[in-house]
């Protein structure tokens, strides 16, 4: 037992002598996927939000994003669309009338509809039947708060090890953004 311990401290030394300068250590954290609302941003004269679904990089410039809209007269979302650069109703939440548009694409995650599973809840799935394994995909979106001035969601994912996290976004209808009392 003695000498088996010993063989397990010399290896250790080995490694760390050898390698001092060659083995650099990774923070794993870095490596999983991240869903936040970072700074607004105006676009075409209207001050939006930006939503990040992406990896950690130190430039966040070079992270992926959207430039998402929340319209609290409309109940609903919206996600600028470069192709057609407009704004392109994503999500609404009014009861009597729900509906998403198709194959949602949100950052490095995989395309999505959503089923509304009740007033707070809906389900993501795939377009195209089955997810294929090791991808990053949104699996519900819930909302947490919802007002004139804040809608605050709550996006449940998991990253391409089948490892599962949450994000939050926060969005402002900014037409409402001086709105003192918030109902």
């Amino acid at each position: 037992m003695i000498k088996r311990n010993n063989f397990i401290i010399l290896l250790y030394i080995i490694l760390i002598g050898c390698g001092t300068n060659k083995m650099k250590g990774q923070i794993l954290e870095f490596y999983k996927p991240i869903v936040i609302s970072y700074l607004p941003k105006v676009l075409n004269k209207e001050k939006v939000d930006l939503g990040i679904f992406d990896y950690f990089k130190q430039d966040t410039s070079k992270m992926k994003y959207e430039y998402l809209k929340y319209d609290s007269d409309e109940e609903s979302v919206f996600k600028y669309d470069n192709e057609s650069k407009s704004f392109q109703k994503i999500i609404c939440f009014k009861s009597e009338n729900f509906k998403s548009k198709e194959k949602i694409k949100l950052g490095i995650f995989h395309e999505f509809n959503l089923t509304k599973e009740d007033s707070k809840n809906f389900i993501a799935s795939s377009p195209y039947g089955k997810y294929p394994s090791h991808i990053q995909i949104i699996k519900s979106i819930e909302i947490l708060q919802k007002t004139k001035k804040v809608l605050i969601l709550k996006i449940n994912y998991q990253d391409e090890f089948e490892w599962e996290y949450f994000g939050v976004l926060v969005l402002t209808d900014y037409k409402y953004e001086n709105l003192e009392f918030d109902e």
